[in-house]
């Protein structure tokens, strides 16, 4: 081989040499590069990786906050818009067992250790609303703790077997103290044993919510009951200003009357003296009218013929018993203006507070003729006078009011034509003042607030509902008792039953 060729040769191996490493080094960094490139691309897979697994639990936590918040608002709502306690109750478990996702749930409220609430067989169900099951409601009902008196922090869980299908599941339920005496129970059944920590978290707000949901209806309830009060009350008060008006003019009456029947008094002091005496000066007139026709008579001839034309022309016998009997009538009615004169004026005046002793007759046969033109065309009224008279001690003024409101009562009572009795009896050491009525009666409503003041059964504008709530109170400060007898039908028996003097 010549030197030219071998010196060819040795430059071509070197270049191929050259060649080989050039490609060595870019083969080199190719892998460098691919290396770099496959660590950058694991990096960026998991970087997308972990990114997506972030994406899809804040997907899942939003999703998550956006049922809790729904739960949130729709319990604020139904609790806030219930109208009873019972309502609230049934609301806030229904929100519960929807945001849960839990199985079933049951209610139950004791109230003074009776179960009100959830002593029936009915369950609500996911899904399915309220059913009937009563191996599930037992079931529930058994593993609650309804003995337990103190409210629960949070919910409590507790594993138990599915009685249907034998499962593991989980039992939520929580006490709350709605009121003194009264405790509700939320309880909840999940389908398995899986239950997230978070949803304990905002369950727990139910119990805030039914706390303040109890006590803004329990308050609203206050109020409603104080406005109802408040509105009575006005309602009394405008009744009593009229009631008070009504006595200040009855008042005014009743001294206008006093003063009339002392007006009234004395000039028919005079016309009854003046009577006695005309009757007395007619009878002496007759007397002597009788001796002239004695002498006339004795005369004879035409003296007596005289005489006896003028006693037929003037009618002097039949005027003279017209004339007496006139005398006897006006008396009569005299004496009758008298004793109504009188008793106004005893009515009219109580005699300040003052007891004095009474007469059970007089005081009857007064409140008879203060009431005679009630009854005097209307009813029959019998006064059955005792034997002998019974005497108390009281004020006459206020007796004969009692006496008079009675008697007054009984004839509004009775139908016309039927019949009022009045007695006077001896009980031992007290005395009984009956009124007894023919009437309709008083059914047993009717008798229980007869002495309730305000109450009556007359028409409106004829009757105040005052008269036996004070004629009780002046029987109680005369140290006695009104005893009533009443059936519809059958009248009415009142008895005012006072110590003797």
């Amino acid at each position: 081989m010549s030197e030219t060729s071998y010196t060819t040769e040795n430059e071509r191996i070197r270049a191929l040499e050259a060649r080989v490493n050039s490609l060595e080094r870019q083969l080199k960094r190719q892998k460098i590069a691919r290396k770099n490139a496959e660590s950058f691309l694991e990096t960026y897979s998991q970087d997308a990786y972990l990114a997506n697994q972030a994406l899809r639990k804040a997907l899942k936590d939003s999703k998550q906050r956006e049922r809790e918040l729904l739960y949130l608002n729709r319990t604020a709502s139904q609790l806030t818009h219930a109208t009873s306690g019972e309502s609230y109750i049934f609301s806030a478990l229904e929100s519960a067992v929807e945001f849960s996702g839990a199985f079933c749930g049951k209610a139950f409220t004791l109230k003074d250790g009776e179960l009100v609430i959830g002593n029936d067989d009915r369950v609500l169900v996911q899904g399915q609303g309220w059913i009937t099951s009563p191996p599930l409601a037992q079931f529930i009902q058994q593993e609650t703790p309804l003995d337990l008196r103190e409210s629960y922090s949070h919910w409590c869980v507790s594993a138990v077997l599915q009685p249907e299908t034998e499962k593991e599941s989980r039992l939520l339920h929580f006490m709350h103290e709605m009121s003194k005496g009264e405790y509700t129970w939320l309880v909840l059944l999940t389908k398995d044993d899986n239950l997230e920590e978070e949803t304990l978290y905002v369950l727990d707000t139910t119990k805030h919510y039914l706390n303040i949901t109890s006590r803004y209806q329990n308050k609203k309830s206050e109020l409603d009951t104080r406005q109802l009060e408040l509105s009575n009350v006005k309602k009394d008060r405008d009744f009593l200003e009229e009631r008070l008006v009504s006595a200040d003019k009855m008042a005014m009456l009743g001294q206008l009357a006093a003063g009339i029947a002392h007006e009234i008094n004395n000039p028919i002091g005079y016309v009854r003296s003046n009577t006695v005496v005309a009757k007395d000066i007619f009878n002496d007139y007759q007397r002597a009218l009788e001796e002239i026709g004695s002498l006339c008579k004795e005369a004879g001839g035409e003296v007596e013929a005289h005489f006896m034309a003028l006693e037929k022309r003037f009618s002097l016998k039949d005027s003279a018993t017209e004339i007496a009997e006139m005398f006897d009538e006006s008396h009569e009615g005299i004496e009758r203006i008298i004793e109504i004169v009188k008793a106004l004026r005893s009515f009219s005046y109580p005699g300040s507070g003052k007891h004095c002793e009474i007469s059970a007759i007089e005081a009857m046969n007064t409140a008879i003729k203060l009431t005679n033109n009630l009854h005097r065309y209307r009813n029959t009224v019998r006064f059955e006078v005792p034997e002998e008279d019974a005497f108390f001690n009281g004020n006459s003024g206020q007796i004969q009011q009692v006496l008079v409101n009675f008697l007054t009562n009984a004839i509004y009572a009775t139908p016309e034509g039927k019949g009022i009795t009045l007695k006077v009896q001896k009980e031992g050491d007290s005395v009984c003042l009956v009124v007894e009525d023919e009437g309709m009666g008083m059914s047993k409503e009717t008798l229980s607030k007869v002495f309730t003041p305000f109450f009556t059964t007359k028409p409106p504008g004829e009757g105040t509902g005052l008269g036996m709530s004070i004629s009780m109170t002046i029987v109680e400060e005369h140290n006695g008792r009104i005893d009533i007898v009443s059936a519809e039908g059958r009248g009415t028996k009142v008895s005012v039953v006072l110590p003797l003097a």
